[in-house]
């Protein structure tokens, strides 16, 4: 751990600190600049840093400076803000305008050279040897007549044949005016070099720009998807919008030399500065809840609450202030952001020292944005003199927070297979455990209807073939008896002994209603029908139709009971007046049997007091593979009916037809 914050630092150092040496390059003195020494071909462009001739509060033009009266003209360094600088009538204020002179004494001179001119606060116009090379809006004694437009500008400078091999200097007039801004002056260097070189530069520059705001825009729409895929978790959401925001403050910056502009050639500058802004003020709260949806213990919400109410305010003078009170308001939120900052960088580190996922990546990447952003601050506040590395920052906190993303969603992933693999293993057991459960109950049903086969047959061959013999004996012996003494009692005894019989064979055919020839695997349904018919007096019609002679279904025992339970169920609540079954061998190999009344439906029907009649029927069925529906029958009354699978009516239907 020790070695990565290190190794980290030592990065931010390089990247903070690590400029390229360059050739001692010449600064201007007392508004001269000479390049006699200095080759553009070999040492390449030379900033035009220095003292410059100024000329406070006068917009004057080549021609003008003839008529200057003061013999000493006063000088500002540059690059500098005038909020620095020290007149001789006084301190120069926030607003203003002036005109800069510059004379650059030049040795061999290449024919195709170019100024680069950015970040001069609000309007400029600038002549070359006494030509007008550039203009960016439109320099004014206030702000109504001035027309601010910060830009990147590269000049070419041959038009004209303003630098000839011949030439020896290079007269820089430049007229500024800001009623618009904080700072105002040239705020950066000026480069001076061969055209080719500063369109490469710019070329570079502006590539890095679009890399740069693509890949905040493409990780804020990424972001996006993922919550939109996966709304539970609210924190990709508050990056996805963090990175949108962080992508509108840098192409509306100078940062990314108004990239906006690509699209938006016309767009007014102080629509984009406030845009700009209000985006940079509103994400500084969208980060702190983004960490806070991420380590909600560590993270307090009364500095969510207070990060919030600073980003509404801000906004808010962004929307409606003017662009100078604005520009005067940015460093109290500075000094906010630099707090806060702080506050997340030290809660990110407990929560890194405590193991909270992905605090490692985010900590490290947020160190870098936040240095990074505190040293973009204290160089708009004129504090330090550095470059602008905030869109490097904050492409460094993205990647790093979508490599902590990657960590949580592998770990997610690795929790999900572990969870399938188990889940698999599960269902397996469970399968085999349904399958062993379905066998056993199958065995379970087999033993039962043999020891209901076997109580049917002891039955039948036993007290059914006794009761019928003492029927017999007695009858014999009435009619011996005939006319005797006692033998009107033995008549009675004879239609007991007769009921008696009947009962005995009912109940063994109820038991186990077979067929006595060999050839039926299963029960006679028409017997069953007739039985019931006769018992309750409900006429009942049965139609068969089946592929095989002999029904071969080895389920058909259990269609058997469903039927019976059917017909119990329908004679004693339905109240029916005709009962009709039918059992068909269907030609996508199934087998339906169909019990149907006219009796009253179901709605009216008095249920039983245990109601497991339709229960039984349901888990019969489940148990032969079959499926039961229960419906009320059109014109009144219920059908229930039963489909199971058969592989056996097909093949036998099959060679019947062939015979």
């Amino acid at each position: 751990m020790r070695r990565a914050l290190c190794l980290l630092l030592a990065l931010l150092a390089v990247a903070l600190c690590g400029c390229r040496e360059e050739s001692l390059m010449p600064t201007a003195q007392r508004g001269v600049l000479d390049l006699s020494g200095w080759d553009l071909e070999r040492d390449g462009p030379v900033r035009l840093d220095g003292e410059w001739e100024v000329h406070w509060n006068r917009l004057l033009d080549p021609a003008g400076f003839s008529a200057i009266s003061s013999p000493v003209p006063e000088h500002l360094t540059v690059p500098g803000s005038w909020s620095q600088a020290k007149p001789s009538s006084g301190l120069m204020p926030f607003t203003g305008q002036a005109t800069l002179r510059l004379v650059v004494r030049l040795g061999t001179a290449p024919r195709l050279t170019a100024l680069r001119l950015a970040n001069i606060n609000s309007a400029y116009i600038v002549w070359v040897n006494g030509r007008l090379v550039a203009q960016s809006g439109s320099p004014g004694v206030d702000a109504a007549s001035e027309a601010p437009r910060p830009s990147a500008l590269v000049v070419p400078l041959h038009q004209g044949n303003l630098t000839q091999n011949r030439a020896e200097t290079l007269e820089l007039v430049l007229q500024i005016s800001n009623h618009n801004y904080r700072d105002g002056g040239v705020l950066t260097s000026l480069l001076y070099g061969q055209e080719d070189t500063l369109l490469a530069r710019e070329q570079v520059n502006a590539g890095i720009s679009m890399f740069l705001a693509g890949a905040l825009l493409c990780l804020g729409v990424y972001h996006l998807g993922l919550y939109f895929f996966r709304r539970s978790d609210n924190s990709p959401m508050l990056f996805g919008v963090y990175c949108l925001l962080s992508f509108c403050f840098y192409v509306c910056t100078i940062s990314s030399d108004w990239a906006v502009r690509i699209l938006l050639k016309d767009s007014s500058a102080t629509g984009l500065e406030r845009f700009g802004l209000a985006c940079f003020f509103l994400s500084v709260p969208v980060g702190f809840t983004f960490f806070r949806s991420l380590y909600p213990r560590e993270f307090s919400r009364s500095v969510q609450i207070y990060a919030l109410l600073a980003g509404a305010t801000f906004t808010l003078v962004a929307a409606f202030a003017s662009p100078l009170a604005l520009d005067m308001a940015l460093p109290l939120y500075y000094l906010s952001s630099i707090a806060m900052i702080l506050y997340a960088s030290v809660q990110l580190l407990r929560a890194w020292l405590i193991g909270r996922t992905g605090a490692p990546f985010i900590f490290a990447g947020f160190l870098v944005l936040g240095l990074t952003g505190i040293n973009d601050m204290l160089l708009d506040l004129r504090l330090i003199r550095s470059t602008p590395l905030l869109a490097p920052g904050l492409l460094v906190f993205i990647l790093s927070q979508s490599f902590a993303l990657s960590q949580r969603l592998s770990r997610a992933f690795t929790a999900v297979e572990h969870l399938s693999a188990q889940l698999e293993h599960k269902n397996l057991s469970l399968e085999a455990e349904m399958i062993e459960r379905n066998r056993l109950e199958r065995e379970v049903i087999s033993i039962s209807e043999g020891e209901r086969r076997r109580m049917s047959q002891d039955l039948h061959d036993g007290l059914c073939q006794l009761l019928t013999a003492a029927r017999l004996r007695c009858a014999a012996i009435a009619h011996i008896r005939k006319g005797k003494a006692g033998a009107m009692e033995l008549e009675p005894l004879s239609n007991i002994l007769d009921e008696l019989v009947d009962q005995a064979y009912d109940l063994s055919h109820g038991l186990w209603p077979l067929e006595h020839a060999s050839a039926f695997a299963g029960p006679s349904l028409h017997n069953m029908i007739r039985r019931f018919s006769r018992s309750s007096g409900v006429p009942i019609e049965f139609r068969q139709e089946i592929a095989c002679e002999t029904c071969l279904n080895a389920d058909v025992t259990q269609l058997y009971r469903i039927a019976q339970e059917a017909l119990a169920n329908a004679v004693k609540h339905a109240k029916p007046t005709r009962i009709f079954v039918t059992l068909l061998c269907r030609a996508d190999a199934t087998v339906l049997l169909e019990v149907r009344d006219n009796g009253i439906g179901r709605a009216k029907a008095a249920a039983s007091a245990s109601g497991l009649g339709t229960g039984i029927m349901a888990h019969r069925a489940r148990m032969i593979g079959g499926e039961l529906n229960i419906a009320d029958a059109e014109g009144g009354g219920t059908t229930v009916a039963c489909i199971i699978p058969c592989e056996r009516h097909q093949p036998a239907a099959a060679a019947r037809r062939s015979q």
